[in-house]
């Protein structure tokens, strides 16, 4: 029987957790200039002007609220910077803008059907922010 050193269970005890980078994490934004130009590397993209463009005339849209409470869909083939760009024109928006990344396998998991994968996505998607303000008034009941 092999003993358990607890000096052995100490060190494993001390690991630091590290940060993960994930595969996104450098983006910061659509990498565009003012006329809706893609700049060659900027914002953490490289690549896919058109596509750049594209999100960028939509981001604008989004900004002027011409288009509001609807969904955009971004389709293609694996590896061309769908996830990338949304992750862009997330950021592009602001912190308060939720993004949440949802993996084909999620929806066609054998666990849950199509529909609650698609509902649980969209309620982690929804932020609400409830300001209260509450008025007090201070004096004497005669």
């Amino acid at each position: 029987m092999a003993s358990t050193d607890p000096k052995k269970i100490a060190e494993v005890r001390d690991v630091h957790r590290l940060e993960r980078i994930g595969a996104h994490s450098h983006i910061r934004g659509l990498g565009l200039d003012d006329a809706l130009d893609a700049r060659m590397i900027s914002q953490g993209m490289v690549g896919q002007n058109g596509a750049r463009r594209a999100a960028g005339v939509i981001l604008s849209m989004i900004q002027e609220e011409k288009i509001a409470g609807r969904a955009v869909l971004i389709a293609g083939q694996p590896g061309t910077g769908k996830t990338a760009i949304a992750m862009g024109m997330a950021k592009a928006l602001g912190e308060d803008t939720p993004f949440t990344m949802l993996a084909g396998s999620e929806i066609f998991s054998l666990e849950m059907s199509k529909t609650e994968a698609l509902t649980q996505a969209f309620r982690r998607s929804i932020g609400i922010r409830i300001r209260e303000e509450a008025e007090i008034i201070e004096g004497e009941v005669v």
